[in-house]
């Protein structure tokens, strides 16, 4: 009986022991839990918020990416713009100068060319050094024939494809370094055209952030005469990223009745673009050579106003075209006096 009981005893105690052991071995055969991955944001994108333009966007629309230029209404005297596989082509107002993008094959990369319309035919497209090395698409060269904006991807972007903006250097005879135009144009998605209507005061920009694939978002904005950027320390880093990311336009209109008066502009650009394509008449010939001597008067009143804060290579090269471009304008003058005496004499044969 005693060797019974102790055998029991004995039988509790290892039962015991064995209880409070068995958690150790749970923890022992305890799986590993997978650590979380850290996504490190570009530090480029703190420093752009930190400086992201004050813009006032007017409107927005949804359309196809591969016809979007077709929906932006700019001005005759802002150039002429086409999709041309979707890499984009820029016509300045007088159609005597071109920047297209074309494929090369030897870096599997897009690249701006340049070409010009002389004795009734284009020369053959250079490409436009200086630029970028990585792709680059949909030109838009100010009226100045100096500033030009396009959209390029690579390692200066901090998305697909950012926008870029540089000016050409008459001294060095190409362009200057381009720089990012930054947020809220620039972002971690991709950023297609930008573009100035002077005659207007409006600009169009095409992304394709938060869009379904094959479409993109085209934003009307009201331009600023000087850079302003919103004052970080008034925001939180949430307000500014919204800012940043155009969340909501409405958020921008701080001034309603400057929001009136650009929405005003736009409704007229676009119902000028309607009629134009409603109509579909081709200008006249007097027309023509009136619009292009304006647009000769216009740029020769910029070279002579900037030749007097020029520096002496840039008098010598100014010099050149100006008396160019005067005699130009003097030839284009000659041939408007010619139209307008065969448009008069042509109203009076149909009068008599």
């Amino acid at each position: 009986m005693k060797k019974f009981v102790i055998l029991v005893v004995g039988l509790m105690m290892v039962a015991t022991v064995g209880q409070a052991a068995s958690p150790r071995k749970v923890v022992n055969v305890k799986k590993k839990l997978k650590k979380k991955e850290v996504v490190v944001e570009d530090p480029r994108i703190a420093q752009m918020l930190a400086s992201t333009q004050q813009i006032m966007f007017i409107d927005s629309m949804v359309v196809n990416k591969r016809n979007f230029m077709r929906h932006i209404p700019l001005s005759a005297d802002a150039g002429f713009v086409e999709q041309n596989d979707s890499m984009g082509q820029f016509t300045n107002e007088l159609r005597d100068h071109r920047l297209s993008v074309m494929f090369d094959a030897k870096d599997s990369a897009c690249h701006i060319y340049q070409s010009d319309y002389i004795a009734n035919t284009w020369t053959n497209p250079v490409r436009v050094e200086g630029i970028s090395e990585s792709s680059a698409i949909y030109p838009f060269l100010m009226p100045d024939g100096i500033t030009l904006y396009y959209a390029q991807k690579g390692e200066n972007s901090i998305g697909g494809y950012d926008l870029f903006v540089t000016r050409y250097d008459s001294d060095s005879g190409a362009f200057l370094r381009p720089e990012n135009i930054g947020m809220p144009f620039s972002s971690t998605a991709n950023d297609y055209f930008y573009a100035i209507d002077e005659v207007n005061n409006l600009g169009y920009f095409v992304t394709d952030r938060h869009q379904p694939a094959d479409t993109v978002c085209i934003y009307i904005f009201e331009p600023n005469p000087t850079r302003k950027v919103y004052q970080s320390e008034a925001y939180s880093e949430q307000q500014l990223r919204e800012l940043a990311d155009i969340r909501h336009i409405a958020d921008t209109w701080t001034d309603n009745l400057q929001y009136r008066q650009a929405k005003a502009r736009l409704d007229e650009a676009k119902l000028k673009t309607r009629n134009t394509a409603k109509s579909n008449v081709p200008q006249s010939e007097l027309e023509q050579l009136r619009h292009q001597a304006e647009v000769l008067e216009k740029a020769l009143l910029l070279a002579r106003n900037y030749y007097a804060r020029a520096s002496k290579n840039e008098r010598q090269s100014l010099r050149s075209e100006i008396l160019n471009s005067e005699k130009e304008l003097e030839t284009l003058q000659l041939e408007i006096r010619r139209a307008e005496k065969a448009s008069h004499n042509a109203q009076y044969k149909n009068n008599h």
